[in-house]
């Protein structure tokens, strides 16, 4: 019966200790990841405004349908990594720039804007994508901040190069609070 308590009191000490370092991590947050692909721009924007076809070339994507319209802007209903989330494109500019932004309510986890940012460079393009997103529950934050802030774009990013050809390895421009 000692053991028990032992551990029950351990448990809820690490569950604590978890809880208020997350707290202590800050709810908004802003990173850039991008890379250096030898594609055309005009190439790289054809794939990335299709939507429809992100579970095609992104693994991550079990499914990308067109949502309805929302205060007038486009929408697309995506199953990514056993979540449902609508994705609201805010602004589209052929072919160097799209920001979309998870739809969300009070009830939201977590949401965010994407902007992604085509540019010539050379033969190829450069392709950005920064992140202002937030995460309300600490103990999210924590498992955001030990998987990485940049991980899932970098993941987007990595499964775009091969989509292309290429082994790309995202560089980390931009990481603020």
């Amino acid at each position: 019966m000692r053991f028990l308590k032992k551990l029950l009191v351990a448990v809820v000490v690490l569950v604590a200790a978890l809880y208020v370092a997350g707290a202590s991590l800050p709810r908004e947050h802003k990173a850039s990841s991008r890379i250096q692909l030898t594609a055309s721009r005009d190439s790289v924007w054809a794939v990335l405004r299709n939507f429809g076809d992100y579970p095609a070339w992104n693994s991550d994507f079990k499914s990308s349908v067109r949502g309805e319209r929302r205060e007038g802007h486009e929408t697309w209903v995506q199953d990514v990594g056993g979540m449902t989330m609508t994705v609201e494109l805010l602004e589209v500019r052929a072919p160097a720039l799209l920001v979309s932004e998870i739809v969300t309510d009070e009830k939201s986890q977590w949401g965010g804007v994407w902007t992604y940012d085509l540019e010539t460079s050379g033969a190829g393009t450069t392709v950005t994508i920064t992140e202002e997103g937030w995460v309300k529950s600490p103990f999210f934050r924590l498992m955001m901040k030990m998987m990485g802030t940049h991980a899932t774009m970098d993941g987007v990013l990595k499964h775009l190069g091969a989509k292309f050809g290429e082994q790309v390895t995202p560089e980390h421009v931009t990481t603020a609070s």
